[in-house]
């Protein structure tokens, strides 16, 4: 039985937060309110902790929604999904001539729960007035819960009888008894010619040869067929006759010429493929996908790494009127996190795994009560290895041949955020946000020392990674600078609870993600 699939919706996460964002906004004494700062006042040391928590069950796909799992569901479930029941339709069409023929398993279903929880810790340092040192470790722990299951109706392929992993043994020795007969059928037939036996009837003599010729040539594609296909026509279906036809035509003619004991016939699947014995088939170790099992284990790992600057190059607060402070922030992302498997289909990685380079301009305006955040980002991001089937992202479940080791070049990134806020009360800010970002296509390539998989291009893997989307947001904003009404000074701290829900994409693969994060960033005197 498939585990139960729940989703948390954000006002309740939302609730189960609100207890300890009160602690914290208790912890510090009144002032004027504001966003949190950037960089970190010259002397002192910040401590960041944070939390975030991400799920989906939905994504856009070019603009459409539809479930996390699509690129799991299918109707018909053919070889458009996979390449076994291509390649066995490829040569069933070939053998035949019928090219109408089509293998289908019937339908698929598929659902996908996303919950990834990080947590991270960091610190940055005012080194001067305007410069600032931060670095940020995150600890992610990623929950993906799925099912799959097939709907056999209008099912017309199941296993080869005579497959040695999933065939059946009963069945499988109707199948060698008919490829024994048909050997030793033409044979005889062999022997009949050169013994002279039709030499006194020319117009039998040349249904010898032709038959000779033609059988010998269907013999060697059906022992190809049976011998090594996975799957087959299910008995009493049109591929199954396709096949039959020209045995039987063969047979009649071999009978004409008197040769006997070629009675046997084929076995062809009677049992159709479900949820179960699909994922049999994905799963098997000795199989030609052996991949993991459809539920992947929690993964708990670092996610990657960040180390950065910020230097508040522009400030301007004057006593009255608009107040203005900008901040260039630059971001090195370090590939420590951990990336999904090549042999699991569900599973999600804590990181990209790849350096990157982000650049971030955030300017506040600020005056009297109202307010805002714009945030213009550039991310560049540089190539990284990894192991990888190559497979269109619409065929997941791809053959363990393909699997190679490859060099990804992600697509740049360009992101626009504008957080307009109202001022609540001295330390606190109300706080909505829009966010829009586009990223360019990837690019894959074999690394240098990974020989190319013949009829593979590692292209394929790039497709709809090229993307868009739209994000908004809301948060409340907890910022104290340490003055007290009394005139003494203390130590700053700033806090904020954040929700955020993607609303737009009408390019990738980009998950509907909702989000709750909360900060906590409390400053102290270093020396």
């Amino acid at each position: 039985m498939e585990p139960p699939i729940h989703e948390f919706p954000a006002p309740m996460i939302a609730r189960r937060l609100a207890p300890a964002l009160g602690l914290i906004l208790l912890a510090a004494a009144p002032l004027a309110g504001q966003l949190a700062p950037i960089t970190v006042p010259r002397g002192l040391l910040r401590l960041d902790f944070g939390g975030r928590f991400d799920y989906w069950d939905r994504r856009f796909l070019n603009g459409t929604r539809q479930d996390a799992a699509g690129d799991f569901i299918r109707d018909p479930l053919d070889g458009s999904f996979l390449a076994d029941l291509a390649l066995d339709e490829a040569e069933l069409r070939r053998i035949t001539g019928v090219q109408a023929i089509s293998l289908s398993l019937g339908k698929s279903a598929s659902s996908m729960l996303v919950n990834v929880g990080t947590a991270s810790i960091g610190a940055a340092y005012g080194l001067g007035r305007r410069l600032s040192v931060f670095g940020t470790v995150p600890i992610v722990r990623v929950r993906v819960q799925n099912t799959f299951a097939i709907d056999t109706t209008g099912a017309t392929a199941g296993f080869n009888p005579a497959h040695p992993l999933f065939g059946d043994a009963t069945l499988a020795s109707q199948t060698t008894l008919f490829l024994a007969e048909l050997e030793a059928a033409l044979s005889t037939l062999t022997n009949k010619l050169a013994a002279g036996d039709y030499d006194g009837n020319p117009t039998q003599k040349i249904l010898a040869q032709q038959t000779l010729t033609q059988g010998t040539a269907l013999r060697t594609d059906l022992e190809a067929l049976f011998l090594a296909a996975t799957f087959l026509p299910l008995a009493g279906t049109s591929g199954a006759v396709a096949i039959t036809t020209p045995i039987e035509s063969l047979r009649t003619n071999i009978t004409s010429l008197s040769v006997p004991g070629f009675t046997a016939a084929p076995a062809f699947p009677a049992a159709k493929v479900d949820g179960t014995a699909f994922q049999d088939y994905a799963t098997q170790a000795d199989g030609p996908i052996a991949g993991d099992r459809f539920q992947p284990p929690i993964l708990q790992y670092i996610g990657d790494i960040e180390v950065g600057a910020a230097f508040a190059w522009l400030e301007r607060r004057p006593a009255r009127g608009l107040a203005i402070r900008s901040v260039i922030q630059g971001t090195v992302r370090l590939r420590t996190g951990k990336l999904d498997l090549p042999d699991s289909f569900f599973d999600l990685s804590t990181g990209d795994y790849q350096p990157d380079v982000q650049g971030d301009l955030v300017t506040d305006l600020m005056a009297g009560g109202l307010g805002a955040r714009l945030t213009a980002r550039f991310v560049y991001q540089l190539p990284g290895r990894l192991t990888r089937r190559i497979s269109p992202p619409d065929q997941p479940i791809a053959p363990a041949a393909s699997t190679a080791a490859l060099e990804r070049d992600p697509g740049e990134i360009l992101e626009l955020g504008i957080e307009p806020y109202l001022r609540l009360g001295p330390t606190l800010a109300l706080m909505a946000g829009l966010r829009r970002w586009n990223k360019g296509a990837d690019r894959y390539t074999y690394v240098r020392n990974q020989t190319p998989i013949e009829g593979l291009s590692p292209d394929v893997l790039a497709i709809d990674s090229k993307e868009n989307g739209a994000v908004l947001s809301a948060a409340l904003s907890f910022a104290h600078d340490g003055k007290r009404k009394d005139g003494s000074t203390g130590f700053p701290m700033d806090a904020s609870v954040r929700w955020e829900r993607v609303i737009g994409s009408s390019l990738g693969r980009v998950p509907i993600r909702h989000t709750v994060a909360m900060q906590l960033r409390l400053y102290r005197k270093l020396f």
